[in-house]
């Protein structure tokens, strides 16, 4: 790994392979935290020697800048023994756009992913940390020194230049792309923005608020700002030299609200961007306590660390009785406040819910090792997208239908690792799965490391734990949900066996009489079964086990319902896996049960016309004229209130597949 300070200061990744260096831009260079994803761009292949040079390139050589060996050592792919096989995988895992492989070096160890982004540019990848004993959750910022010499860019830079350790280009080692900047790379200094942009900036409008995670206690490491917790209504103000807005987090005016204060605000003579609260005072009386500046005549300042904001903030001449300046406390000198508003000092202002504000209890302003977070709070984008174009449906429709379903449906994906069909476009558009969860989530978002026995590599998996994460995912265009049938403490026990009718251009009503038949079966051998709606056109019925048995025993059991079900109804049921050598007719699928396969939940929608859902039933209720259509996003939520949840059993009672499986042969003698 090296370290280059070009005309954009970079890192550059590489690992030998077939006698040169395969490689990849870095932008921000590594991290050490999973929740990192950093840009790796794809650049050509670079001669072995480069990989030991520390030195300068000369200006007017592709590269001119500062080469520093930042880090060395050597790998191999995360499955193999040998170096022919490693060297094998990894070629493989190219061409497919995905490595795994773990590192030895004096400062980068464990396990990393390289993954090729399927969206974007044409080189683009991203690095990243998997979970072991290795990673940290702690901010990483890669130090300055050489992992060779222990030098500086400075010093490399002199002494190169004195001993003449340079290197020229070859063009046939130019990059095919260069890494585009970050916009966190880009210089921290007002006076050098000055000089970069000399041209006044548009001012920002419409901003959504940088919002904190609620902690228990404070981190131990970095420089902490702290304010008491106003507790006043969230309020940015957009001064344009005499015209004002004044809004909320979610935009709704408040100048019409707070006359006083917006009066206030238009007697500035600036162009300033404002964000603070809005309290109430003694006798009506309000102010706008201010503790953040986005932006000054001229400048946008988002990009700059909170200390030098709050520097610009405090300089600025406005304050009086109604706009107040929020001035920064000592931890010790506020135990008795309540709360506090906790915020890095190097962070930007970045919209949305970040882990550099905190909400902390006073008396937990102290440092303490391990920040516990308390109440997550998700953050919704795009509300108005259409995800059903011809229901004219939103995203904050399916937000809105999980919030009123999750108490009914949160027990059924409790400690269950998720599968994510993902539809961020709407239905009639390209969707995708997604499993391994080694990218950004919000911290209070629980995940399950799981190893794949088909793939041979490790998965980060989802855990639905509460609503916020419920939610979360509907933001993510997670229209579906499909948990695991085992949790996390059993995951080679299911909690249920499966049979679900599948039917291929079968009426619902064929389907409806195959699935009154199979529970007739069930209840002859006193095995207790419940039945839903797939949201599709099928039936799914569950028997539930509550953890007690394996997967073969919970697909034996299956097996052995559908092929008496089959028997006695031969033309238009089939046990055959092949949907060709099954034409018209119903799949008795007893396969489901299996260690890794999924399940629609209960009240999961499901991506079709109409936004249906998977919907338990009664018994009763598998008659002539049932149509899955009729169960929709509309409609359930009032079913729930006047059924219940119909699958709650589902969590509580156990049946002996065992036995049953005993009686049941006993009957087909």
């Amino acid at each position: 790994m090296q370290r280059h300070a070009a005309s954009r200061l970079h890192f550059d990744f590489r690992l030998e392979l077939k006698g040169a260096l395969k490689s990849w831009a870095v932008p921000r260079g590594p991290s050490l935290n999973p929740l990192d994803q950093r840009l790796a761009v794809a650049v050509e292949d670079h001669p072995l020697e480069y990989g030991k040079f520390e030195g300068i390139i000369p200006k007017g050589n592709y590269g001119a800048g500062t080469v520093m060996i930042w880090d060395h050592g050597t790998y191999r792919e995360r499955t193999s023994k040998t170096r022919l096989e490693s060297e094998r995988k990894i070629a493989e895992g190219l061409a497919r756009g995905h490595i795994t492989f773990l590192l030895d070096g004096k400062k980068l160890r464990g396990e990393f992913a390289l993954i090729k982004l399927n969206r974007g540019e044409e080189n683009a990848w991203l690095l990243v940390k998997k979970r072991d004993e290795f990673s940290t959750y702690k901010r990483y910022a890669p130090d300055e020194l050489s992992a060779q010499t222990g030098r500086t860019t400075e010093q490399i830079a002199r002494e190169s230049a004195e001993k003449n350790k340079i290197w020229i280009s070859k063009a046939a080692s130019r990059p095919k792309a260069s890494p585009k900047p970050d916009k966190k790379d880009l210089p921290a200094s007002r006076d050098a923005k000055k000089e970069k942009s000399p041209s006044r900036q548009a001012m920002p409008r419409r901003v959504k608020p940088m919002l904190p995670t609620i902690a228990s206690v404070m981190p131990d490491e970095g420089d902490w700002q702290l304010l008491p917790w106003p507790g006043g209504l969230r309020a940015v103000a957009e001064v344009d030299r005499g015209s004002v807005h004044l809004y909320s987090r979610f935009f709704l005016p408040y100048e019409r609200k707070f006359p006083t204060l917006a009066a206030a605000l238009r007697r500035l003579d600036k162009d300033l961007v404002l964000d603070g609260e809005i309290l109430a005072g003694g006798k009506g009386a309000t102010h706008y306590l201010v503790y953040d500046l986005l932006y000054a005549d001229g400048e946008d300042l988002r990009a700059l660390p909170l200390s030098e904001r709050s520097r610009c903030l405090s300089n600025l001449d406005i304050f009086d009785e109604t706009i107040r300046f929020g001035k920064p406390v000592s931890a010790s000198s506020k135990k008795d406040a309540g709360y506090l508003l906790a915020r890095r000092e190097d962070s930007p202002y970045r919209s949305g819910t970040s882990g550099d504000w905190l909400k902390v209890k006073a008396a937990q302003g102290a440092r303490a090792k391990v920040p516990s977070i308390e109440v997550p709070r998700p953050i919704f984008s795009h509300l108005q997208k259409v995800l059903f174009p011809r229901d004219g449906l939103t995203k904050g429709d399916v937000i809105e239908y999980y919030r009123r379903v999750a108490p009914v449906l949160l027990p059924h994906l409790k400690d269950r690792p998720e599968s994510l069909h993902r539809h961020p476009d709407g239905i009639e558009r390209q969707s995708f799965f997604h499993k391994d969860m080694t990218s950004y989530l919000p911290r209070w978002i629980e995940t399950v490391r799981i190893s794949s026995r088909s793939s041979e590599k490790t998965i980060n998996y989802l855990l639905c734990q509460n609503e916020a994460t419920l939610l979360f995912l509907a933001n993510y265009g997670c229209i579906e949900l499909n948990p695991w049938i085992s949790r996390v403490k059993r995951l080679d026990s299911p909690d249920y066996s499966v049979i679900d009718l599948d039917p291929d251009d079968n009426s619902f009503e064929e389907v409806v009489e195959v699935a009154k038949e199979t529970h007739r079966v069930l209840e002859s051998i006193g095995a207790k079964g419940y039945c839903k709606t797939s949201g599709a056109t099928g039936i799914h019925i569950c028997i539930p086990t509550q953890g007690s048995g394996s997967y073969d025993e919970a697909r034996e059991f299956a097996r052995a319902v559908c092929e008496i079900v089959h028997e006695r109804f031969p033309k238009n049921t089939s046990l055959e896996r092949n949907p060709a050598k099954r034409r018209r007719r119903i799949y008795l699928d007893f396969m489901q049960n299996r260690r890794g396969q999924t399940l629609a939940a209960p009240y999961s929608l499901r991506p079709r016309p109409g936004a249906t859902v998977s919907t338990p039933l009664r018994w009763n209720e598998l008659k002539s004229g049932l149509d899955p259509k009729d169960f929709t996003i509309a409609n359930i939520p009032r079913r729930i209130e006047r059924l219940g949840d119909l699958w709650a059993p589902m969590l509580s009672e156990r049946v002996n597949l065992v036995l049953c499986l005993r009686r049941l042969r006993r009957k087909s003698r």
